[in-house]
């Protein structure tokens, strides 16, 4: 994980902290209307970062990565509302399950040249909503209630500056995501090195397994010619089949029967190799065609730079 991430995984946390004890401690001075909207936009912007953010290490698991983005911004949503009552955690259920899907489909459409930028973008969201929201929890509370540290929080100009440094130290720690954009803890998620091999063809290696492909995240040369070896190492046959992203997810992808870029098929313990032509810089999608394996998790993305 890097430095960048870290900080912003503790800024976050230490913001919904503060939020949670806010609302635990002020809601019988905070109006239903007000809890209303604090649940409602803590579990919307925390479901839509949240999910992008999974998306992101989970690419080509969509089903997984919009599962795990819903559940962050329910949870989220649901502790948020739960001190106003029945209305608060419905909105913030509601709005978490919608931001958890938006993030996760807002991750998984990104190109990943533009991720960077997207995560410093949404973690300045993030930061000016929860403070907005930690202002407003602030402003129920009775004058005679409020102390140096309460009147400090409720002024404009600790909270921008408290932004300010916050986005400065998360350009001072160096990037979010490393170039080779992946989950680096899972090997099956990180990109591949290909060699160039005698034929002049750059050789490329993809495992099938039972049900997944290793690696998920390929990113490759337009211009150059490549080998690709689809090793099978599952107890079933299996395939490869490269589409674009935009036919893949245009079309009904039940309905496509391997006709892609290029198509390889190999049997159980088994290797097969062809050689696929210079593909268009862009975005590309590789799956299993054979039935249920693309379903069950079968999928992968290519990236021509």
């Amino acid at each position: 994980m890097s430095h960048s991430l870290l900080w912003i995984l503790i800024v976050s946390v230490g913001l919904l902290v503060g939020i949670f004890i806010l609302c635990a401690v002020l809601y019988k001075q905070i109006r239903l209307m007000s809890g209303m909207m604090v649940s409602m936009a803590t579990g919307m912007v925390s479901g839509i970062v949240g999910g992008t953010i999974i998306a992101i290490y989970y690419s080509g698991d969509l089903f997984q990565s919009t599962v795990w983005g819903i559940l962050v911004g329910i949870i989220i949503g649901f502790i948020t509302g739960l001190p106003f009552g029945i209305l608060a955690v419905t909105d913030g259920v509601l709005s978490g399950l919608m931001g958890g899907m938006m993030g996760a489909m807002l991750g998984e459409m990104i190109p990943s040249e533009n991720i960077e930028q997207l995560l410093k973008i949404l973690f300045i969201l993030f930061m000016g909503v929860h403070l907005l929201m930690i202002y407003l929890l602030l402003s129920e509370m009775k004058e005679k209630q409020t102390n140096i540290v309460v009147k400090l929080m409720k002024n404009p100009l600790f909270s921008g500056g408290f932004l300010v440094c916050s986005i400065y130290l998360l350009n001072f720690t160096g990037p979010i995501m490393s170039k080779n954009i992946g989950n680096e803890q899972h090997q099956h998620n990180q990109e591949t090195v290909p060699k160039e091999n005698i034929s002049n063809a750059i050789a490329l290696e993809v495992k099938a397994l039972d049900f997944s492909y290793e690696p998920r995240n390929i990113s490759i040369n337009r211009g150059k010619e490549y080998e690709i070896t689809l090793k099978n190492d599952g107890k079933d046959e299996h395939d490869i089949n490269i589409v674009s992203r935009d036919e893949f997810y245009k079309k009904n992808t039940e309905d496509l029967h391997g006709e892609g870029s290029f198509h390889l098929h190999a049997k159980a313990g088994e290797s097969a190799s062809a050689k696929i032509g210079s593909l268009p810089a862009g975005n590309y999608i590789f799956y299993c065609t054979l039935p249920g394996h693309k379903e069950a998790g079968m999928i992968g993305k290519i990236t021509v730079m």
